[in-house]
C-alpha cells in the first residue's frame, strides 16, 4: 500500500482547492438554487479541470482518472454548482470517438456545461437507439458514434461519473462536518462549548470516520478499474452506496449541530444538505446501487470500465508481501496437522504451544521483530499479510497479540539484564506473556488503577487485582500497570512492570464470557517484584503505555475476523436447501452481502492505512483510533445482519459456516470493547482530528 500522492498530482490538488474555497463559489451555490452556474462552469473550464481527461491533440491534458476524483472532491467541499462529475467523464468519452463533431463538442463544453444527464442549458449527452446522441441547450441533437464499442464506451462514462460524483459527495461531507466542527467549537451552552458534548462529538467523529473510509474505497476501487480487476465494476457501485449514503448523513448530522441557525438560509450548510441530496441520488436510490454490487459480485452482471491511467497510489500488497504470506500459507499446510487442526480455536483456550514452537522455530510468530531477539526483520504490512493467513486456517493471534506487546515494550523501555532474561524465551516460543491493565474499578479509564507497587529496598510489592487479564492461565509474564505514587496526579503516578507469573503471591480465577472464551481475574498478595522488572522510568508508565497503545488502537487484530465472517457467510450462501435453492441466487440476499462486502473492504483499508502510516512516519492520533473504532463497530453490525439474514438457522448452528456467523455475533461485542471502548476512540477522534473541545 502507498497512499502518497505523486508531486504532480499534490500540485493539481491544491490549484483545485485553492480554487473552489473561495467565497466566489458558496455565493454561486447560493444564488443557483440548484441549477449550473455558467460563469463557474467556465472558469473552472479554464483551469483544465472540465477537459482534463481529454487527449492533448483534443485541447485536454490527458490526465488519468485518480487526478479527476482529486479535482472532484475539491469541488464538492466548495458545493460547486456545476456538474464537474459529469463534464469531465463526458469529455473524456468524447476524447475516445473519433470524428469532428465529437471534437467540436470537446471545444463547446470549455463554455457550455456538458452532463450525461438532461439539464437545462447542459449539452446532453445520452444512449439511445444504438448510439451516442448530443443534445444541445437549444435542442438541436446529433449522433455522435455508434455501435457496440460506442455503447461500451458511454457506458465506461457512465461509470467514471458514478467514481467521480463519489468523490465529490466526499469532499461535500468532509466539508460539511468540517463546518459542523468548527460551529461546535465556538458555540457555547451550559457554559461551555457544545462540542464538548458527547451527543454532539460522537455523531461528527463518526461521520467523519465513516468519510475518511469512503475517499479509501474510491480511491482503492479506482487502484482496481487501473489493474483491470474483475471485481472493479461491484467495487464502483459499492463505492456509489457508501459514499451517497454516508455524505447524506454527515451533513444531516452536520445540519443539526447548528441547532435552529442550520435551518436558516444565513448559515451555508443548508446549501450543503441540499446539494449533497441532489448528488446522492441523482441516479436514484443509493440502495439499488447494492443490488448492482451483487449481481456483479455473484450473478454474472458486468458493466464496462474506464481507462484510469496510473492512479499513483498503491491499494494492495507488493510481490514481497504476497510472496511472504504464500510462504507463511506453504508451512501451515505442513505443520498445522489435522490433529492440531481439530483442537484450534480463536479463543486462548485454542492456544497450541506446539504450533506455537514450531511457528517460533522458523521465526514466523514475531517475524518483525529485530533478528537478534528471534524474528526476521519483517515489515509491518508483511505481518499484516501474515495476520490473513492465520485467519484463513483459524489460529487464534490473541496469546501471540498479548506477547508482542509485552517483548516490544521490553525491547523499547527495558534493562539489558532484563531483555537476555525474557526476550529468548518469548521468540522461542517457550513463554507467553498477558496484560494486567484492567481493574474493577477501572476499564477504559486505565490511569485510575489501583493495584499498588511499593519499594522495599531492591523489589516492589504489589498488591491488588485486575480484571479481564485474558490468557493468564497460559502466560509465564505479565506486563502490568501499578500505581507507585498515590499522590500524584493519576496519569504521573503509574510505573509499568513486565514480571513473571510464577511469583508467589499471585491467584488466577476464571471468567466465562458470552462468547466462549475464558479470561480471568488476576490477584496480586504482596508480590514481591525484583526492580529489574521495571519498564522505564519511576512513575513514567504513561511514556511506556502511549507507545503500547500505538499497537493497541491500530485495528490491526480486528479486521482479519471481518474476512472469516465474510467466508462463512458465502459458504452459507452458496449451500442449496433441501429443495435445491440457494440463497445466494436471491437478489435480496446477494445485496445483504454486498453490504457486508463494502463493509470489510473498508475495515481492511483502514487498517492497513494505520500500518502505511506507521512504516512511512505519517500516524496521526487519530488514524488508529479511527480503524479500530470503524473496524469493531462495523463487524459488530454486519455480525448481527448475518445472523438475522439467515435466521433462525444461524441460531440454532446447523451448519459449520452457520455456528461461524453466529460465534461471531457474540465475538463482536468485546471487539468494540477491548482496546478500549468505542467511546473513547470516538472522543479521540473528535478531539485530534476534528479539533473538538474535550468531552
Amino acid at each position: 500500500m502507498n497512499l502518497e500522492l505523486s508531486e504532480q498530482q499534490a500540485m493539481m490538488q491544491e490549484a483545485a482547492l485553492r480554487f473552489f474555497d473561495r467565497q466566489e463559489v458558496v455565493h454561486a451555490a447560493r444564488t443557483s438554487r440548484g441549477a449550473v452556474d455558467d460563469s463557474l462552469w467556465s472558469q473552472a473550464a479554464e483551469m483544465g479541470f472540465i477537459t482534463m481527461r481529454a487527449p492533448e491533440d483534443r485541447g485536454g491534458l490527458n490526465m488519468g482518472l485518480m487526478e479527476a476524483a482529486l479535482i472532484c472532491e475539491a469541488a464538492g467541499r466548495g458545493a460547486a454548482p456545476l456538474p464537474i462529475a459529469d463534464g469531465i467523464a463526458a469529455c473524456a468519452l468524447l476524447g475516445q470517438l473519433e470524428g469532428e463533431a465529437a471534437a467540436a463538442l470537446i471545444e463547446q463544453a470549455t463554455s457550455t456545461p456538458i452532463s450525461l444527464d438532461a439539464q437545462d442549458g447542459c449539452i446532453h449527452l445520452s444512449w439511445q437507439s444504438d448510439a451516442i446522441h448530443a443534445t444541445t441547450p437549444t435542442g438541436e441533437t446529433l449522433i455522435i458514434a455508434s455501435g457496440n464499442a460506442a455503447r461500451q464506451s458511454f457506458e465506461a462514462a457512465l461509470t467514471e461519473r458514478t467514481l467521480l460524483r463519489s468523490a465529490w459527495l466526499v469532499g461535500a461531507g468532509t466539508r460539511a462536518i468540517e463546518m459542523a466542527a468548527a460551529y461546535a467549537t465556538d458555540r457555547k451552552q451550559f457554559d461551555q462549548p457544545i462540542g464538548a458534548f458527547q451527543g454532539v462529538a460522537f455523531p461528527l467523529a463518526d461521520s467523519i470516520t465513516d468519510l475518511e473510509g469512503g475517499r479509501l474505497l474510491l480511491w482503492r476501487t479506482i487502484w482496481g478499474v487501473a489493474q483491470r480487476q474483475s471485481e472493479a465494476g461491484a467495487l464502483a457501485a459499492l463505492t456509489s452506496w457508501w459514499t451517497a449514503t454516508t455524505a447524506r448523513a454527515a451533513v444531516r448530522r452536520a445540519l443539526r449541530t447548528f441547532g435552529g441557525y442550520g435551518l436558516s438560509d444565513e448559515y451555508d450548510i443548508h446549501l450543503y444538505f441540499l446539494a449533497i441530496d441532489r448528488a446522492a441520488l441523482a441516479e436514484g436510490d443509493p440502495e439499488d446501487r447494492l443490488v448492482d454490487a451483487g449481481d456483479r459480485l455473484w450473478a454474472g452482471a458486468t458493466t464496462a470500465l474506464p481507462d484510469a491511467g496510473d492512479p499513483g497510489v498503491d491499494m494492495g500488497f507488493t510481490p514481497a508481501e504476497e510472496a511472504f504470506a504464500a510462504e507463511v500459507r506453504a508451512f501451515l499446510e505442513t505443520a498445522f496437522t489435522p490433529e492440531l487442526r481439530a483442537a484450534a480455536a480463536i479463543s486462548t483456550d485454542g492456544h497450541l504451544p506446539e504450533l506455537h514452537r514450531k511457528l517460533a522455530a522458523a521465526g514466523l510468530a514475531y517475524p518483525d521483530w529485530p533478528r537478534e531477539w528471534g524474528g526476521q526483520d519483517r515489515s509491518p504490512m508483511e505481518v499484516t499479510a501474515l495476520g490473513r493467513v492465520f485467519e484463513e486456517f483459524g489460529i487464534s493471534r490473541i496469546p501471540i497479540g498479548c506477547t508482542n506487546m509485552g517483548a516490544r515494550m521490553t525491547m523499547k523501555f527495558g534493562s539489558p539484564e532484563l531483555k537476555a532474561e525474557v526476550l529468548p524465551r518469548l521468540a522461542d516460543g517457550s513463554a507467553l506473556a498477558c496484560l494486567g491493565f484492567t481493574e474493577p474499578a477501572s476499564g477504559s479509564d486505565m490511569y485510575a488503577a489501583r493495584t499498588r507497587a511499593v519499594r522495599d529496598g531492591d523489589d516492589w510489592v504489589i498488591t491488588g487485582q485486575k480484571m479481564f487479564t485474558t490468557g493468564a492461565h497460559i502466560s509465564d509474564y505479565i506486563l502490568m500497570l501499578a500505581r507507585t505514587d498515590p499522590d500524584a496526579p493519576k496519569h504521573k503516578g503509574i510505573t509499568i512492570f513486565f514480571f513473571p507469573m510464577n511469583l508467589p503471591g499471585i491467584a488466577v480465577q476464571p471468567v466465562d464470557t458470552l462468547q466462549d472464551e475464558r479470561t480471568n481475574i488476576t490477584f496480586y498478595d504482596d508480590v514481591r517484584v525484583p526492580d529489574r522488572y521495571r519498564l522505564g522510568e519511576i512513575n513514567g508508565g504513561l511514556k511506556v503505555m502511549t507507545a503500547a497503545m500505538e499497537i493497541e488502537h491500530g485495528g490491526e487484530g480486528y479486521h482479519i475476523y471481518h474476512h472469516s465472517l465474510m467466508r462463512a457467510a458465502m459458504e452459507w450462501a452458496g449451500s442449496s436447501d433441501t429443495t435445491g435453492k440457494r440463497p445466494i441466487d436471491n437478489s435480496a440476499v446477494r445485496a445483504r452481502l454486498a453490504r457486508v462486502r463494502t463493509h470489510m473492504e473498508i475495515a481492511d483499508l483502514m487498517c492497513r492505512r494505520v500500518t502505511w502510516a506507521i512504516e512511512s512516519g505519517r500516524l496521526t492520533r487519530a488514524i488508529g483510533p479511527m480503524a479500530k473504532m470503524f473496524t469493531t463497530e462495523i463487524y459488530m453490525e454486519d455480525a448481527a445482519d448475518l445472523v438475522a439474514l439467515a435466521a433462525l438457522a444461524t441460531l440454532n448452528r446447523k451448519t459449520a459456516a452457520l455456528a461461524k456467523i453466529e460465534e461471531a455475533y457474540r465475538q463482536s461485542i468485546g471487539q468494540t470493547i477491548y482496546g478500549g471502548t468505542s467511546e473513547v476512540h470516538r472522543s479521540i477522534i473528535a478531539q485530534h482530528h476534528l479539533g473538538l473541545p474535550r468531552s
